[in-house]
């Protein structure tokens, strides 16, 4: 046997086993076409030679990187991580590596993203987009990979996630059912959220007056100091002798506000109530524990994943599939 001085190649292991290079390829593919003690004996010098195949070359050769890129807006927020947790789980079970950036919400920062993964040989995309009519979308529907977008449902490409909306709706029900006489949203007016919460609010006979908004700045992203001391504002001068309903744009600042009106002596949920969205493990760690809007996450992962593997494995081209998903509020103490 000769000896060897660098990394073992495929041929040179396909020599030393007596086999022909497509066996060992077989081998590491998972191929059953392979006798046991062949496969053994190959498996018995990968290990001793320390042989690993080139995942990069088998792929590329296959027309496939198996690589999946992933651009999500905030890991700060834990919504996001639990999303990026999921996604990990199904490219591990599914045999695909994963890229993951941050845009931070900057939406330049994530139209730089794409562009990048344009000029890679990703398979596919996974994203949610900083806002709803990001610059981003346009760029979307010219990858030569397919995307799908994650927890909003839009029109022009393929996505899954719920109607914003449909959220905001809920919440002003449930403040409406709390008795609150006067409503506040903090987060951006063009928000979906916002205005399914503002049409709701109008349709029960609550006049525009008794309707704010706050923190309607683009920020809340990359920005939680802003926007905590923004909410710390409000809720020091503006909860009075009427009681307030105050929805947030997700749990993360709905928890800053019922730290807040701890802090100032305001009673939840008697004089303030409150309503987060995502409904992520901060609402049950808060104390009152925080009523939220439930977004079925793990749903919205899975089912984003197997649209995204189903349009890399088929050629053909399709109209964009827009799948709904309904979110629910989760009542608790707030």
């Amino acid at each position: 046997m000769k000896t060897l001085t660098h990394n073992i190649t495929m041929q040179e292991l396909a020599d030393l086993a007596g086999v022909s290079i497509a066996t060992v390829s077989r081998v590491f593919n998972g191929s059953e076409k392979v006798s046991g003690s062949t496969r053994k004996k190959i498996l018995d010098l990968a290990e001793k030679f320390n042989f690993h195949p080139n995942e990069t070359a088998r792929t590329m050769a296959a027309g496939k990187s198996k690589l999946l890129a992933v651009i999500l807006p905030d890991i700060v927020n834990p919504y996001f991580s639990i999303l990026l947790q999921y996604i990990e789980e199904l490219c591990e079970k599914n045999g695909y590596s994963m890229i993951f950036f941050n845009s931070n919400g900057d939406a330049e920062k994530e139209k730089s993203i794409v562009m990048k993964m344009i000029a890679r040989q990703t398979d596919g995309m996974l994203i949610t987009m900083t806002k709803l009519n990001s610059e981003t979308l346009s760029l979307l529907k010219q990858t030569p990979f397919p995307v799908v977008v994650m927890t909003r449902a839009i029109k022009e490409i393929d996505s899954v996630g719920i109607q914003h909306s449909d959220g905001g709706r809920l919440a002003a029900e449930y403040l409406l059912s709390q008795r609150a006489e006067t409503f506040c949203y903090f987060g951006l007016e063009q928000d979906e959220k916002f205005i399914g919460f503002k049409e709701t609010l109008l349709q029960n006979g609550i006049s525009e007056k008794e309707i704010q908004i706050i923190g309607n700045q683009d920020w809340y992203f990359n920005s939680i100091k802003t926007g905590a001391m923004i909410l710390r504002n409000y809720i020091r001068n503006n909860i009075g002798n009427k009681k307030t309903g105050l929805f947030c744009v997700n749990d993360l600042y709905a928890t800053h506000a019922l730290s807040e009106a701890h802090d100032n002596g305001i009673n939840v949920p008697e004089q303030l109530s409150i309503v987060g969205f995502d409904d992520t493990m901060l609402c049950d760690i808060s104390y009152p524990k925080l009523t939220s809007i439930h977004q079925p996450l793990e749903e919205i992962a899975k089912i984003a994943f197997e649209l995204l593997l189903h349009r890399i494995n088929s050629d053909s081209k399709c109209e964009p599939e827009v799948i709904t998903l309904s979110p629910k509020i989760i009542v608790r103490g707030t």
